[in-house]
């Protein structure tokens, strides 16, 4: 029994490991990184239902704000806009460092 268990945690940490790799190659393009940090997440309070416009307001290829529109995860499904900063770290991988929210009215 004990092996069996011993297995199933080698398996399930082996998979967590491949995904974290998986997903820091693929958050080498700054769109992706943005799209998978505001689409994924259990616990994410920024999460977006669905992503309508995203802008690149600066970059200077180590630092980048960009602007995410889209309707929120948490019914009612109200139009939010954030700003989001970015870094690029040593691997060449964007992560976001602060979101800053912004209040959008219903048009």
């Amino acid at each position: 029994m004990k092996k069996f268990v011993f297995s199933i945690v080698v398996i399930l940490l082996t998979i967590v490991i491949i995904k974290n790799i998986y997903v820091s190659k693929k958050c080498t393009d700054i769109n992706y990184a943005v799209e998978n940090y505001f689409t994924t997440g259990i616990f994410n309070k920024y999460k977006i239902y669905n992503m309508e416009d995203v802008t690149l307001s600066f970059s200077d290829g180590k630092d980048a704000f960009m602007t995410v529109k889209g309707i929120s995860n948490k019914t009612p499904h109200h139009k939010v806009e954030y700003t989001v900063f970015l870094e690029k770290d040593n691997n060449g991988s964007w992560k976001v460092k602060k979101v800053y929210s912004s209040e959008v009215t219903l048009q």
